[in-house]
């Protein structure tokens, strides 16, 4: 079963965000059972080639690899797809509008306006069909947009019901930010708009929920909250692991 066709069926499903650029993590986040990879070239350095390499070690490891593209422009939806990712994901999606122009960069013709060439890694440089890979692009393209603001959080009932969309993912950081509480996740106004949004996407059919968690003690919380799709970011996990033994051992 594709990344997709799970993420909308609603299957739990776990995932590792990584922003430092590694093909190793990418394997070991395969070997250790991860459903998939999400690369960061939002905030962090990836490029074209770099993200190939990536996605090219996920399919070593049999984990498929979404990215997150640096803004709602087609160039960049093209560029992850034709590298071969599963899908994008979009942030700052605050409208309808919005949501419908990140499912139009991501697929082809007729429910977007992706551009066609299967000389890429995508195409398997050339060797697929050409039908074949546009049914498989069509079956299989996930396309998850961020719901990181207020404006988000008004309109998030119907982004979540716009045709293409996968999964809602919610941009903690920047959704406490735009509500003028920067990082204070337990202000009860961050606590309303998260659940507005989790309300919102378990309304609508075939639609997941993606969810940061911070700590596997939360787990149970967001699964509670309706999100299908949990988070974890390496550099969280890595940093706190690291930290962690330092303090230990400054102590001995």
């Amino acid at each position: 079963m594709s990344l997709r066709a799970r993420i909308v069926d609603g299957v739990p499903l776990l995932g590792l965000i990584l922003k430092i650029p590694s093909h190793s993590v990418v394997e070991l986040a395969g070997l250790l059972g991860f459903d998939f990879v999400l690369l960061d070239t939002e905030h962090a350095s990836a490029e074209t080639v770099e993200v190939e390499h990536h996605v090219r070690a996920g399919d070593a490891a049999g984990i498929p690899v979404l990215v997150r593209v640096a803004g709602n422009e087609p160039a960049s939806a093209l560029h992850a797809l034709d590298a071969g990712a599963a899908g994008i994901v979009v942030p700052h999606v605050s409208s309808v509008a919005e949501a419908e122009a990140a499912v139009r960069a991501a697929h082809y013709p007729p429910l977007g306006t992706r551009s066609l060439a299967v000389s890429t890694r995508a195409g398997r440089h050339g060797t697929s069909g050409l039908e074949q890979h546009l049914a498989k692009a069509a079956r299989e393209t996930v396309v998850v947009v961020q719901a990181e603001d207020r404006h988000s959080v008004e309109n998030c009932a119907a982004i979540a019901t716009t045709e293409g969309v996968d999964a809602v993912w919610i941009g903690s950081t920047d959704l406490s930010l735009s509500l003028g509480v920067p990082g204070n996740f337990a202000h009860a106004d961050y606590l309303s708009a998260v659940d507005r949004i989790a309300e919102a996407v378990g309304s609508a059919p075939r639609c997941s929920l993606f969810a940061l968690v911070d700590h596997p003690g939360k787990i149970e919380e967001w699964r509670t909250r309706g999100a299908g799709v949990l988070l974890f970011n390496y550099n969280t996990v890595v940093v706190n692991g690291l930290r962690d033994i330092v303090e230990h051992a400054r102590k001995q």
